[in-house]
């Protein structure tokens, strides 16, 4: 769903409403000519239609500037939905922004790489003639980075769309200086349209910055085409809890230990699988100890990143996935779980209140209350048929609600609604 908040505009009706796909040319391959590389890479992305072609219509051209693809996150899962689009309206091109310094890189090779990915995008925005240019973000060094590309397209008198994302942006604005408070109020601005990943994210961003023009979109997933049928369900065994994240500690990981222990405690039969990148909560011999030293080795295993089929399976063999989060955007893993008919037990933060009702498609409890969610867990362990009715009303609300159509179709409004502005 779509919806706009801040500085008004009239919008004129567009009908818009399919897309195309991208093209990511040569970015990691060294210099280019800024003449050459451009007409290739939209040479390409205009042949991803025949349809186009077929019926001489011209189609807008979209600048898509996101983490590299092979990243791993939320914000790199949207920017591979937006690319999968294909379309006869609109031709995108991906330029991969420059990520955050490595541990050990010298200022002088930190300062090479940003002034090549903005040579590069200056040359696509040039070639592509006045491009829709649509940023992802978040905050910190993404979002100073993404202020150099917003400069950019607006030299070249392009329209801007500011995607934000990320759990702690607020927080980033409140830590802020004074000036710090003024670039980014700036910023948000100067942007044709922010992006925002909920109605409460929207409201935050208003907040700081009165004049943005604030469009929602929410986030969406790939739905299995296959959803596994858990109502005819062995009833009988362990509960199986699933927490897809990176092993940070604000994912809440040592909350959801505590709550294993909890409920190991009380008698309760499970187990619980913890996926995902090594993380600020410790690496996997940290991880593991911590488990051990719960006594919760014969019920609780990290089993690092998963992906694929492996991912597939485990989702598959779930019974309820674990959202312990302190603070959060819109979770991609969240939605996917929802997608194959998980219940979730969620904190109550970010975008989650606006995802699930409480006692509907799962259970909301508050932040860094690891009893309140060894409840949350233990009440669906207990209660296999109240569990089987949540994955039914989870899986019909990401149908309804977060798929990559649903998705496309507002994203093909909203660069309707630029072009006919321009």
């Amino acid at each position: 769903m779509m919806s706009v908040r801040g500085r008004s505009r009239r919008y004129p009706a567009h009908t818009g409403s399919t897309m195309n796909g991208d093209v990511a040319l040569g970015l990691a391959a060294g210099p280019q000519s800024a003449t050459t590389w451009p007409s290739v890479a939209w040479a390409l992305a205009d042949a991803h239609s025949s349809r186009a072609f077929a019926s001489g219509v011209p189609r807008r051209r979209v600048v898509v500037v996101g983490p590299p693809r092979d990243a791993v996150g939320g914000m790199t899962s949207v920017v591979e939905h937006q690319l999968a689009w294909r379309s006869d309206t609109f031709a995108q091109h991906f330029v991969a922004m420059s990520i955050s310094p490595g541990d050990h890189e010298r200022w002088t090779g930190r300062l090479v790489r940003h002034v090549r990915q903005s040579r590069r995008l200056a040359a696509l925005i040039r070639f592509a003639e006045r491009p829709i240019v649509h940023i992802h973000t978040c905050s910190g060094f993404s979002f100073h980075r993404s202020a150099v590309d917003l400069a950019i397209a607006k030299h070249y008198d392009c329209p801007v769309v500011l995607h934000v994302h990320g759990a702690v942006f607020d927080r980033f604005f409140a830590d802020a200086t004074p000036l710090g408070k003024r670039v980014i109020r700036s910023v948000l601005s100067a942007a044709d349209r922010v992006v925002a990943l909920s109605h409460g994210w929207r409201d935050r961003i208003v907040e700081m910055a009165r004049s943005a023009r604030v469009v929602v979109i929410e986030n969406a997933v790939e739905l299995p085409v296959d959803p596994p049928d858990r109502t005819d369900r062995e009833v009988v065994g362990p509960c199986h809890f699933v927490l897809l994240a990176r092993m940070d500690e604000w994912k809440g990981i040592d909350d959801v230990l505590d709550a294993c222990a909890m409920l190991r405690s009380r008698g309760v039969v499970f187990r619980a699988t913890l996926a995902g990148p090594e993380g600020t909560a410790g690496d996997a011999a940290t991880l593991l100890r911590k488990i051990g030293d719960r006594n919760l080795a014969s019920a609780v295993r990290y089993v690092g990143c998963v992906e694929g089929d492996a991912k597939d399976r485990l989702l598959r063999d779930a019974d309820v996935y674990i959202q312990p989060s302190h603070h959060e955007g819109m979770p991609m893993s969240a939605l996917e779980a929802m997608s194959y008919g998980l219940p979730v037990v969620a904190t109550a933060v970010g975008a989650m209140p606006e995802v699930i009702t409480d006692g509907a498609e799962g259970v909301l409890v508050p932040a860094r209350s690891p009893a309140r969610f060894a409840a949350a867990m233990e009440s669906l362990a207990n209660e296999p048929l109240r569990r089987v009715e949540a994955a039914a009303n989870a899986a019909q609300l990401a149908r309804r609600r977060f798929s990559r159509e649903r998705f496309h179709a507002d994203l093909a409004r909203l660069y309707s609604e630029l072009s006919d502005e321009m």
